[in-house]
């Protein structure tokens, strides 16, 4: 029986950039710690490490995790130093994010890393088929990003591709999400890209179809008079 074949050790550093409260704490805590907390609490910068397995890869992640108030808009950059990958997040019930994302955050990226792969991060992928959140942006005529429109934008701003996540709901997409960021720092991600494509489709269609039985379970509740 022929022995294993041994893993390549890998550093990766992956920094987390984006709109306060667009989710990237609750992606990192989901990915480092398998923890989802429901309470908001501002960041200033965190590290985690962690490591995975990413096919012949043992893949050492040290993760950061930066504020996006404008308090820190002097100092943040100090985070980038030596990034293997940037995360670049907004939050998807939240479009003014995702053109924050374009007009300040990937400038600011852009600025001090313009060599080091950016891949954008959907998060909080669950809220949007959450009804709440659907009447909320409907009251002032928007409606959540769609996965088509996220595509466009980071082809537009030259990502090297778009992942969707959400910490509540899906550890396997959030897992999904530092794979590729860990494939497009090592710049082996077409290979597998496909793959992970599937999974986000599936992703996709199972909320489609909670939906489905919430707005059912919905109708049931009401009464009419």
């Amino acid at each position: 029986m022929e022995a294993a074949e041994e893993l390549e050790d890998v550093e990766c550093k992956v920094v987390l950039v984006g709109d306060s409260h667009c989710g990237k704490t609750a992606l990192v805590q989901r990915f480092v710690e398998d923890n989802f907390v429901e309470v908001y609490s501002p960041t200033g910068f965190e590290k985690y490490a962690c490591s995975y397995t990413v096919g012949d890869y043992r893949i050492h992640f040290e993760v950061w995790d930066t504020s996006g108030t404008d308090a820190y808009d002097n100092v943040r950059p100090l985070a980038y130093q030596d990034a293997k990958v940037f995360l670049l997040c907004f939050r998807v019930s939240d479009p003014d994010s995702l053109d924050n994302a374009v007009s300040k955050w990937h400038p600011e990226i852009q600025t001090h890393c313009d060599t080091t792969p950016v891949i954008l991060c959907g998060c909080q992928s669950d809220l949007r088929n959450d009804i709440e959140t659907i009447s909320s942006l409907a009251k002032q005529r928007r409606i959540p990003v769609t996965s088509e429109q996220a595509v466009m934008v980071s082809r537009q701003v030259g990502a090297t591709t778009y992942v969707e996540t959400s910490a509540k709901t899906s550890s396997k997409a959030v897992k999904d999400a530092f794979e590729v960021a860990a494939l497009a720092a090592l710049g082996k991600l077409n290979k597998n890209h496909s793959v992970l494509q599937r999974n986000r489709a599936y992703t996709q269609q199972k909320s489609k179809l909670d939906l489905k039985a919430e707005l059912k379970g919905h109708a049931k509740s009401c009464n009419i008079m």
